[in-house]
């Protein structure tokens, strides 16, 4: 695993971290995630007709359960979910009024768990991967201010950068809670790595006031990750303080 904490800000206390962890483990390791898993759950992963679908499920939504449940001192498996208007998952019963937010994503054989208490949170996982159709994707989904920073790439480095940039979306959508409700060129990334990563425009269809900030730690490689906070500005640090 690798773990980050997750800062409103330079010098100011954690408000929440970032865990991102493998999805192919033991299967003994995998039957302990399974028995922390609620009945719906359990449902929803014999749905995938591929196993290896089915046990990434099992693990991604165990070790949810399993780091929220450090969180809040609770046992995980008493953990209770529902999901708001456009299906951003929360907490209900004993576990929301902690005041914790969360979010879940996971690609190929990653997967990555944000939370923070009083402020709303987006993250997601990508591992980069050949699409023949990464040009056509970019015209019809990305803003004219990324289409223009995705022409000026060399070739070499436009799938890091696509990747980057749909992490980055998911993760705003996610944050903002409108899911793939909200166009994705109504507001701007950046496309670059590490530190330089930035939220350049929030959408006007989803203004309320509040700000949001944009942060890419480095993961894997060949793998983009993001994580959006409801902040004017966001650090993530390695958590030096976890189990290796």
């Amino acid at each position: 695993m690798r773990r980050w904490q997750i800062a409103p800000g330079q010098g100011q206390s954690p408000c929440g971290a970032l865990v991102l962890f493998p999805l192919d483990i033991p299967a003994e390791e995998r039957a302990t995630l399974h028995a922390l898993l609620c009945d719906r759950e359990r449902e929803r992963a014999s749905r995938f007709l591929f196993p290896q679908l089915t046990e990434r499920f099992i693990v991604a939504h165990g070790r949810l359960r399993q780091l929220l449940g450090l969180a809040l001192g609770m046992p995980p498996e008493r953990l209770e979910f529902t999901t708001a208007t456009h299906g951003k998952p929360l907490l209900q019963g004993e576990g929301a009024r902690a005041g914790l937010h969360f979010n879940l994503s996971h690609s190929d054989g990653w997967g990555l768990v944000g939370w923070t208490r009083g402020r709303e949170i987006g993250v997601d996982v990508e591992r980069w991967r050949p699409m023949r159709d990464e040009a056509a994707l970019v015209r019809r989904f990305f803003s004219p201010v990324e289409n223009a920073a995705y022409d000026a790439l060399a070739p070499d480095l436009r799938t890091e950068a696509f990747f980057n940039c749909w992490t980055r979306k998911e993760a705003y959508i996610k944050a903002v809670g409108r899911g793939l409700g909200l166009p994705l060129d109504s507001f701007d990334v950046s496309m670059n790595r590490g530190a330089e990563a930035r939220l350049l425009r929030t959408s006007t269809l989803c203004e309320d006031g509040r700000c949001w900030s944009l942060a890419a730690p480095d993961g894997p490689s060949g793998t983009s990750l993001a994580v959006v906070l409801e902040s004017d500005s966001v650090v993530v640090l390695p958590d030096l303080t976890a189990d290796p």
